[in-house]
């Protein structure tokens, strides 16, 4: 699939980004906010379903989507063969999925948090405190009168620094309606979440997230898909680069030079990052779905 640049793309980076330090748990500050009650240390267990996956390891090629054809196998009513494992499909891109019971959840909570949580550190920290650092967003819109949850993070960027495995992944995340990756307009109690990756420290994207929310008889079910290692470097301005070695890569010569190189040294390897995206997205998920009734019944009004 092809990623169209945009303005949100070439946009300088969030002041906050080089002021605000980094570190696990909560601040002294944070403690002022008035969703303090939701702050936990840990996240909850992982379902029981993320907790075979990982002891099963890598499933067969044949299960992994190819993203060609996500969004129409996805949008048919049941379950794929892999809803939560990890594997190399045959056109070489790791594919991450991970199913999460989510009761009491519906698509319109899951579109109000992702335009409310990125707009301050603290509230990113409630979605996974033992992984999370800092987030920004590209264009904080949470004020912008007549605008829909939607419209205040489509085609907006979400910049985030959190652990990965044993690592810190300094990554943006840019939002984009999901039709133009073949996705239908969502029913109600649905949505889709769809989203190009890339290194918030290179002009380098290289994943492409989906979260798909779907309606059950106690709330929804979220279907997370990650294709990663479809590595593209990408024409940016040296302001939307927050490496000295990435602003380097900004210049259309070193862009050209560099292309190969930085293509096979940004991959990520199967039986390192398969188990730790799938832990991950399914730490942050499930214990998300413990507290984000609550949390919308009493904040969906507010900025």
């Amino acid at each position: 699939m092809n990623y169209d640049i945009t303005q949100a793309d070439r946009a300088p980076l969030p002041h906050s980004g080089e002021t605000e330090s980094r570190c696990l748990g909560y601040r002294a500050d944070d403690w002022a906010k008035p969703y303090t009650k939701y702050f936990r240390d840990q996240t909850q267990p992982i379902q029981e379903q993320a907790r075979e996956a990982l002891i099963a390891g890598t499933v067969p090629c044949e299960w992994g989507l190819r993203l060609p054809e996500a969004a129409a196998l996805m949008s048919r009513r049941g379950y794929l063969p892999c809803e939560t494992g990890y594997t190399r499909n045959e056109d070489g891109l790791i594919v991450v999925s991970v199913l999460t019971h989510m009761p009491g959840v519906t698509g319109e909570m899951r579109n109000w948090w992702f335009r409310w949580h990125g707009v301050e550190t603290a509230p990113y920290k409630l979605w996974h405190p033992s992984a999370h650092l800092y987030t920004a967003m590209g264009e904080p819109r949470n004020r912008i009168a007549g605008l829909t949850d939607r419209q205040r993070y489509l085609n907006n960027v979400s910049y985030v620094d959190e652990y990965l495995g044993p690592d810190v992944s300094p990554l943006t995340v840019r939002f984009f309606d999901q039709n133009r990756m073949g996705f239908g307009t969502s029913g109600p109690g649905e949505t889709v979440i769809v989203a190009r990756g890339r290194l918030s420290t290179m002009p380098v994207s290289s994943a492409w997230p989906i979260h798909q929310v779907r309606p059950t008889r106690d709330g929804a079910e979220m279907r997370s898909r990650f294709f990663v290692n479809d590595v593209t470097l990408l024409d940016l301005p040296a302001h939307s680069v927050a490496s000295a070695a990435g602003r380097v890569l900004t210049s259309r010569v070193a862009l050209k030079l560099s292309t190969p190189v930085v293509k096979q040294v940004a991959k990520r390897k199967l039986r390192e990052f398969g188990p730790d995206m799938l832990f991950h997205c399914a730490s942050e998920m499930n214990h998300l779905a413990t507290f984000l009734p609550q949390l919308y019944a009493e904040f969906r009004t507010e900025p």
